[in-house]
């Protein structure tokens, strides 16, 4: 296990500045090397069932995606890519083809002979499966295994360097295999050892044309795992283009949000070539999204808006739980709003004939010298350096500023007051990067000092909206750098409440619902999935902290959702395994009563505790 980490993952932690890797041709178009970011989705019905499959990769193209990737989970399905390529090149669609393969090399050489890149996942791609055993390697033993693999990498490296196939390596956060796991664990730091052996493999051998992913449903453990991954290449001079992507994402809003957010949080550091967008729904609505997403960075003129740093405050590679807590909030992280809503912890108001009594406000100081002092009423005002009001010990105060205020001393001292609540307010571009440059600042006035996120959202498209909030807030919520949001959106009839709880359970920063995990689902996914989502985010929601997964098919979905309370798995055509954490409890359950069987099993096991 890594004791230390490198100090530097990006060029810039407070300023965009895109990463230049090393370029990557895929078929005719070049990938990395500061190209703009490529999109792609995947098909989700059987490569074997071609006229479907070309109809889908048109789509998925006419939606604007650079690639499709196919599933290719059996050696017969290279002969239905030939077919799929052919029918498409004869249309006019000579976009790049990706195949999708775990567990056999041989499929994945003779997909490198047909399609323009190949992918495959380093924790099965020798590596027997994972059984999630504590297996025992002796260094010699571990050398060992290592250099089978390296062996049986060979011939697909010889094929690739012939036909200048590209390959993928994609590690996932729930299939590093046992070898990976007894050592590492199921961590960050074993997503990226189990890449970093694979890339040094390759670059052994001569063979450059890498992209590589790591992945996870846990968009900490994504953003922390690409982020490592970064600094390790950077230390080792071979700076690869990372392909992103929150795995397991689900649908619907909440898929948006978390995909938003890892993807959004990388980008922000200039980390990124490549994206895919994982939605529990048709591939065409991954295109329309992750375009609307990459938006956000492509409209932005570069320029230096902070003092330019590369090195945090903090430890850009594990998670903290730790905040700086609001004296009289219950919860650990606040929520401020101007609409009054059971779930908020702070209501804002200019009206004082609309305070309520049994909630915490905040009140201008001007309304607040008009009461009589309520307890539950807080003074808030706008730093000025030449109107600064006079702080009462007896009091707690909100105070707002912009970064630029920061290393103004009237405003030091009145951070350093104990008794006080920092307010940020954003006037640049590069929001995340004023956040960490006045989160770093603050901690050297006062490291007691609660900090809120004051956000007015621009967007007026609903998906730009989510797209928008997941690269910030989400981008400075993945680190903890602070203790309350305060979000405005500028359509008054979009909840923003709900956007800001919806951002937070995304996190995993505050739970209010159950927390679904889903694939988008693929060739190898034998059951409506899509339909089963839907009917168990429906049926089940109101489990309010609890995890449950829905999982397209045994590849990933066992360990993907190895941290799940309950799930179900595709196992054969129409039927699923049902899963009590990463025990098989029912086998073989038609997709039709499934959720009434997953019930009985999450009833049951509530009635045990």
């Amino acid at each position: 296990m890594m004791n230390t980490y490198p100090d530097k993952y990006c060029i810039d932690i407070h300023n965009l500045e895109r990463i230049p890797t090393r370029p990557v041709k895929v078929g005719d178009m070049i990938l990395g090397a500061l190209n703009p970011v490529r999109l792609q989705s995947m098909t989700n019905v059987p490569a074997m069932d071609v006229e479907r499959s070309v109809l889908q990769c048109k789509s998925i193209f006419d939606a604007g995606a650079d690639f499709v990737r196919i599933s290719t989970p059996r050696i017969m399905d290279v002969e239905s890519l030939k077919e799929i390529k052919k029918q498409l090149h004869n249309d006019g669609y000579k976009n790049p083809l990706i195949a999708d393969v775990h567990f056999n090399p041989v499929i994945a050489e003779e997909a490198a002979r047909v399609v323009e890149k190949v992918r495959i996942n380093p924790g099965n791609y020798v590596d027997k499966r994972a059984v999630f055993e504590n297996a025992i390697f002796t260094d010699k033993e571990y050398k060992l295994e290592l250099e089978k693999i390296h062996e049986r990498i060979i011939p697909l490296i010889k094929i690739c360097k012939e036909y200048g196939t590209a390959i993928r390596i994609g590690s996932n956060h729930g299939s590093l295999s046992d070898r990976i796991m007894t050592r590492y664990g199921n961590t960050v730091e074993g997503m990226v050892e189990s890449a970093i052996e694979f890339i040094e493999i390759f670059v052994s051998e001569g063979f450059y044309n890498l992209v590589v992913s790591m992945k996870a449903s846990d968009t900490k453990i994504m953003t922390q795992a690409c982020r490592l991954l970064n600094a390790r290449m950077l230390e080792n001079a071979m700076l690869f283009p990372q392909h992103l992507g929150v795995t397991e994402a689900g649908a619907d809003l909440d898929g948006r949000l978390k995909s938003a957010i890892g993807i959004g949080a990388l980008l922000s550091d200039g980390i990124g070539d490549t994206i895919r967008v994982s939605l529990t729904e048709s591939p065409v609505n991954e295109v329309h999204f992750a375009k609307k997403l990459v938006k956000n960075f492509s409209d932005r003129i570069f320029k230096f808006q902070v003092v330019s740093r590369y090195k945090n405050s903090y430890n850009p590679y594990i998670s903290s739980n730790k905040y700086e807590v609001i004296p009289f909030i219950s919860n650990k992280f606040a929520i401020i709003s101007e609409r009054d809503n059971e779930q908020i912890d702070l209501v804002f108001t200019k009206d004082v004939a609309k305070i309520p009594t049994n909630k915490p406000v905040i009140a201008d100081l001007k309304t607040w010298k008009s009461l009589s002092r309520p307890d539950n009423v807080y003074p808030y005002f706008v730093f000025q350096p030449n109107e600064v009001p006079k702080i009462d010990n007896a009091y707690y105060y909100f105070v707002e500023f912009s970064t630029f205020d920061i290393h103004k001393k009237e405003l030091s001292s009145l951070l350093e007051k104990p008794n006080v609540c920092a307010v940020l307010n954003f006037c640049t571009e590069n929001p995340l990067g004023e956040l960490r440059f006045v989160y770093k600042e603050i901690k050297k006035i006062n490291k007691n000092l609660a900090l809120i996120i004051r956000y007015v959202a621009q967007s007026l498209d609903k998906e730009e909206l989510l797209a928008e909030l997941g690269v910030f807030p989400g981008g400075g919520l993945v680190d903890n750098l602070a203790s309350g949001l305060w979000l405005s959106v500028p359509d008054k009839s979009t909840d923003d409440v709900e956007l800001q709880l919806e951002l937070l359970q995304s996190i995993g920063i505050r739970y209010t619902k159950a927390e679904f995990i889903s694939c988008p689902g693929c060739g190898r996914t034998d059951y409506d999935l899509e339909k089963l989502v839907q009917e168990v985010k429906k049926e089940f929601s109101y489990l309010k902290g609890l995890k449950i997964a829905v999982m397209g098919c045994i590849v990933n979905g066992p360990g993907e959702m190895a941290d799940a309370d309950f799930g179900c798995v595709g196992s054969a055509k129409g039927k699923v395994h049902i899963y009590k954490g990463k025990e098989v409890v029912l086998k073989n359950i038609p997709q039709e009563d499934a959720v009434r069987e997953l019930k009985k099993v999450i009833e049951n096991s509530q009635k045990l505790v």
